[in-house]
């Protein structure tokens, strides 16, 4: 299992279309916490001695604010995610690839498995690549005031919920995509159930219903207590289970789907 891991690790790491998504990715990150970088300096000058800061006209507490301020500079290009699963999982059905994958690994179960294993590792490390270029923006607002906030448990559990988000969300554009065996249709699929959360269309109709939307449970998960622009429509632990049980479910969907189709 552990050869089939690298080998897919190293499909990965040769497609060119696969570093021109992470660039877009780590650019957009760039641009995010630069926009923000601003707004967290003020934060930190208008500290009061309990820990308080005035915000646009209203106190609030400096460090939640801050550890707010850091996932959502995050969770922006995060949306991205789920094209990066779709292309990475695409690949496959190009040019027969599938075919020669499995005249590799014979195995489907395993060739899958290894395949999502292989997409999960580099979503991982990409998420933690954008929480570290967060950081290091926020330590240059923080570092005469208070860095060790950064090694808070709050804070280590507000980055622990984005990996969780940007793992999960790669394995949704890629479960799609290898369900539809199109990379241009995971994409597009993704992009509805992204679009269905923003416009508002589900939670004017059923805000219950709205929580179960991928976009939707992760603006549960990590935007609460914050302005999110609207209404969020479940908890946090609610949004973290449903990420999980999309990611979960559309790759055992993808799996059964390899395993009954033929290879092209």
């Amino acid at each position: 299992m552990l050869s089939v891991v690298r080998s897919e690790l190293t499909k990965v790491l040769t497609l060119p279309s696969v570093w021109v998504i992470t660039g877009v990715i780590l650019a957009l990150n760039v641009f995010f916490q630069y926009q923000t970088l601003g707004f967290n300096i003020d934060t930190v000058a208008n500290v009061r001695p309990d820990g308080m800061s005035e915000v646009d006209g209203r106190a609030v507490h400096a460090e939640t604010e801050l550890r707010q301020t850091l996932g959502v500079s995050v969770f922006n290009p995060g949306l991205l995610f789920p094209i990066l699963g779709a292309v990475l999982a695409g690949t496959e059905f190009r040019a027969g690839q599938l075919g020669l994958s499995l005249v590799a690994v014979p195995h489907r179960l395993r060739l899958v498995l290894g395949k999502l294993s292989a997409m999960t590792a580099y979503a991982l490390v990409l998420g933690l690549v954008c929480i570290a270029m967060a950081n290091a923006f926020m330590y240059i607002a923080v570092r005469n005031w208070n860095p060790d906030m950064l090694w808070s448990t709050d804070m280590l559990a507000a980055e622990a919920a984005l990996l969780l988000f940007t793992v999960t969300f790669t394995l949704i554009g890629a479960g799609i995509t290898l369900i539809t065996r199109r990379t241009l249709t995971g994409i597009i699929a993704t992009v509805i159930l992204i679009m269905l959360t923003m416009a508002q269309v589900v939670a004017m109709v059923s805000p219950a219903v709205d929580a179960f939307l991928p976009l939707s449970a992760a603006r549960n998960l990590l935007l609460q207590g914050r302005d999110a622009g609207a209404p969020l429509t479940g908890s946090a632990g609610h949004g973290a289970a449903v990420l999980a049980g999309w990611a979960l479910v559309t790759s055992v969907v993808a799996t059964l789907a390899v395993k009954r189709r033929d290879a092209r």
